[in-house]
């Protein structure tokens, strides 16, 4: 590890630091992808650069009200914990594997941040919804420009979205130190923020569901990573989250709902299965090779298990 690194990751760790002192942001109201143009037609004939519509995040949509309470079943309990703790994981995994892709952008070397760009979002993927529910993260790091705007115009947004267009569009991170710089720091944030962020049951199972239900609405088509095409590492990992989190439950939801849990094991296998043949290596292929036959079977795939995800929560009396 280089002097500069060492430097910059002694930096980060002090910003966690003061950010756990300062605590979480109160949510100010910002766009999520609700609010934003949609990808139907109607949406992307109206949508314009530079038209004001604002940056689309790919948040799970899940809210803090929403997955509030608490549950008196031991086995329910035991879950949370474990989950919390896989989440600790990740972000920590997160915080490193993001800088390796930043460390790339600011250097210059084009190459190695592509390489590293799929890999560096993996951990995000695998706990989104849980790590937006803290304030504004999503949209700092995750945000893409409305539908519509095409690819000659820069998206004008932040985070990776912003770096995956000046690497694959533009083909120049000259000026790209700043959003990298950005990165890093919001990620710092979100590891500040989750260290005192209480996990909920119903955050757990709606989380779970929520990363697929994204998938079945909005990232089957492509949109996700629109100009890297590296939309199926995001896809694997967001299955690996959900099947982490519905597997931390499952003591819980053969002892509620045997069916439910026989039936969510094969949703799981299919969906699996159906990602299996574009595996390439350690990664996956480029999501242009998938067509749209495949996309259209994978959809359904995913909307079946999404389905049986969302059985959960009254499966395990969770509201």
């Amino acid at each position: 590890m280089t002097t500069t690194s060492i430097t910059r990751r002694v930096a980060a760790a002090a910003l966690v630091a003061g950010l756990l002192l300062a605590g979480c942001a109160k949510d100010d109201g910002a766009a999520t992808r609700s609010d934003c143009a949609s990808g139907s037609a109607a949406g992307a004939a109206s949508s314009a650069a530079g038209s004001g519509v604002p940056a689309c995040d790919s948040s799970s949509g899940i809210s803090k009200d929403a997955v509030a309470g608490t549950s008196d079943n031991p086995l329910v309990k035991k879950a949370v914990v474990g989950y919390q703790a896989y989440v600790t994981v990740q972000v920590n995994q997160l915080v490193g594997d993001v800088m390796v892709f930043t460390d790339a952008v600011r250097a210059g070397d084009i190459e190695a941040a592509k390489a590293a760009y799929p890999t560096s979002r993996q951990a995000w993927e695998r706990i989104e919804p849980i790590a937006a529910l803290i304030s504004n993260i999503d949209k700092a790091v995750d945000s893409r420009a409305a539908d519509g705007v095409p690819d000659t115009a820069s998206p004008k947004v932040t985070g990776w979205h912003q770096l995956e267009y000046d690497l694959w569009v533009a083909n120049d991170i000259s000026g790209s130190k700043k959003t990298a710089d950005e990165l890093d720091k919001n990620i710092a944030k979100l590891q500040a923020g989750l260290t005192n962020l209480k996990v909920t049951p119903l955050a757990v199972a709606k989380g779970a569901s929520g990363l697929i239900e994204e998938v079945a609405d909005g990232k089957i088509t492509g949109e996700e990573d629109r100009y890297s095409h590296t939309d199926l590492w995001d896809l694997a990992a967001n299955v690996e989250g959900a099947q982490k989190a519905t597997d931390l439950l499952m003591p819980a939801i053969k002892k509620a709902d045997p069916k439910l849990a026989k039936e969510l094991t094969t949703a799981f296998e299919a969906a699996s299965t159906a990602l299996a043949p574009y595996r390439d290596g350690t990664g996956w292929v480029s999501y242009e090779k998938v067509s749209k036959a495949d996309r259209t079977r994978l959809k359904a795939k995913f909307s079946a298990l999404a389905k049986e995800l969302g059985e959960v929560p009254g499966a395990l009396a969770l509201s």
